[in-house]
């Protein structure tokens, strides 16, 4: 008899690693469940930079690190082509000691691999005329843009496709074992209110920062000393660059500038916070501020620009007692046995642009462990709508929308864009016209057949998950004028009633307003005015 709680490997967090992990080993035909107790990509992979790392960010003090992000970062342009953006990146000196870094920095590159070319200030400012025009020395390098959204949620897709189950909402509450040997999980569905035990011969610790908590069932005499590490970063609504801007020094605060669809995300800091805020991080005003002040120093005009958000996440890093921005951006795989118990893993650090390197390694591992001698295919294999480059011309003749909303579409669907294309018919409505779609989030420019498509193919769970998959509601109003347009469709895509629908918009919403307490003038009144068209129009308490 079939055991259906019996698996062959169960990962527990789903952000890159994880749904990484579960791609990898569906592929090599293994039997995989994924516990996420949120959102796939809610926790620390969907509050990073959205950075494709060239590896020159790490030349100087991890080299290594470096090196590993160069050798991704082409395998990722070449798998995932409708999510990335090969958009290049700068690094611009200004002061006398970031021309002298300038030297160290190209030498450095050279060591690690990481293609790197220096050119004209001239130049660069023609290509980039927002940035500062002091600019003194300046190198060409291969960051790109990521979405690290969809990039977690088609690694989890494709997993599913090749037999995985994929548990949202989902938290592994305790370990269980057999005398030193950890033979399953016991979790809580969120959903469900329920609790239930599942079993499998290895299970994998991909939590991140929150990675120390699985490890109090565990009798260690060296357990994990994690050093949460939170940065904030700021999203302004315009697209002030088209190219990554990094400060021409060793790694700092406030140093960086990512071109993200149609506006561009800044930051970021370092600060260690406590085990205990990790699932409430926010910024206050003064680190904001801090952010600004750095930043202007490479586009003299940001504080002109309005912030559509600002937002923390935490790296998962080993605490060393180094300082922490010299703190290794390397991975490490935690293998228990050393401390006495068998069948469990930590896969610990790295950084997003090498969450298909971290996942191969770990899989490799798990499949020695198992006995079998399956090959990753992960570096070669598209993911799901990546198969080739769809472009911009393609969405705009196809969907009938605008170049801009083309070149938004052309980095979230790929070869998807033909079943998104079927579905405009049946989502028309009195206000669109046969073949061109209705607009539900105007910000953003997310279309009513993206939102169904995702709904039938993305598990959708509740009503906020669509912002992740569509990016409905990341616009400048934050969802003000689309939210109860999404309540609508649930209510007519699925059978939750009233109550739940109002329930889950009401969270939904929270989310959007929670940076009221420290945004500026203007992000409070906008809050205040949505709440109050929320609050009182709707009825919602």
């Amino acid at each position: 008899m079939v055991n259906h709680n019996k698996f062959d490997c169960i990962i527990i967090g789903g952000g890159a690693t994880g749904a990484g992990i579960a791609r990898d080993l569906s592929l090599r035909g293994l039997k995989i469940i994924l516990l996420e107790k949120n959102d796939l990509s809610e926790g620390t992979t969907g509050r990073c930079h959205a950075m494709l790392h060239s590896g020159a960010r790490y030349v100087f003090k991890d080299r290594e690190a470096a090196s590993e992000c160069a050798l991704e970062n082409e395998i990722l342009l070449q798998i995932a082509p409708h999510i990335t953006e090969p958009c290049g990146g700068f690094f611009m000196g200004l002061s006398d000691e970031d021309v002298e870094y300038g030297d160290i920095f190209f030498e450095k590159c050279k060591e690690a691999g990481v293609w790197c070319e220096e050119i004209d200030p001239e130049l660069f400012l023609k290509e980039e005329p927002n940035c500062n025009p002091e600019t003194k020395r300046t190198f060409q390098v291969k960051d790109g843009y990521i979405d690290p959204f969809l990039l977690t949620i088609y690694n989890a897709l494709d997993a599913k496709i090749h037999g995985a189950q994929i548990r949202t909402y989902c938290k592994a509450i305790n370990l269980i074992l057999d005398d030193d040997t950890i033979i399953g999980v016991e979790l809580f569905n969120r959903l469900k209110n329920k609790k239930e035990k599942i079993f499998a011969d290895i299970i994998v610790n991909a939590t991140g920062p929150w990675a120390s908590y699985l490890e109090k069932d565990l009798k260690l005499g060296d357990p994990l000393k994690i050093a949460p590490t939170m940065g904030t970063l700021i999203v302004i609504k315009d697209r002030l660059v088209n190219h990554l801007i990094n400060r021409l020094r060793r790694p700092g605060d406030g140093d960086i500038i990512v071109p993200s669809h149609q506006s561009v995300i800044l930051g970021t800091t370092s600060k260690l916070v406590k085990y205990e805020e990790l699932d409430n991080l926010l910024a206050d005003r003064q680190e904001i501020k801090y952010i600004l002040d750095l930043v202007e120093d490479l586009i003299p005009t940001i504080k002109n620009h309005r912030i559509v958000r600002y937002y923390s996440g935490a790296r998962p890093l080993i605490a060393s007692g180094k300082p922490l921005r010299d703190a290794s951006r390397k991975f490490d795989i935690i293998d228990y046995e050393e401390e006495g118990y068998n069948g469990f893993l930590t896969i610990f650090g790295g950084k997003l642009t090498t969450y298909r390197l971290m996942a191969e390694k770990t899989s490799d591992l798990i499949c020695k462990k198992l006995g079998m001698n399956s090959k990753c295919q992960t570096s070669t294999l598209p993911l799901p709508g990546g198969e080739n480059k769809i472009p911009v011309k393609i969405f705009q003749n196809e969907l009938h929308v605008d170049e801009k909303t083309a070149f938004d579409m052309q980095y979230k669907w790929g070869t998807f864009y033909n079943e998104i294309r079927d579905m405009c018919d049946s989502c028309l409505d009195s206000y669109t016209k046969r073949g061109s779609p209705r607009t539900i989030c105007e910000c953003e420019n997310v279309t009513e057949p993206e939102l169904h498509w995702a709904f039938q193919n993305l598990d959708v769970k509740v009503l906020d998950d669509y912002r992740r998959r569509t990016r409905q509601g990341m616009g400048p109003c934050q969802g003000q004028f689309c939210y109860y347009k999404i309540a609508n469709l649930e209510a007519k895509w699925t059978e939750k009633s009233h109550a739940e629908i109002m329930k889950e918009l009401r969270i939904a919403l929270l989310k959007r307003w929670k940076t009221e307490v420290s945004g500026d003038d203007l992000l409070r009144r906008q809050i205040k005015l949505s709440k109050y068209i929320y609050l009182l129009g709707g009825n919602l308490e």
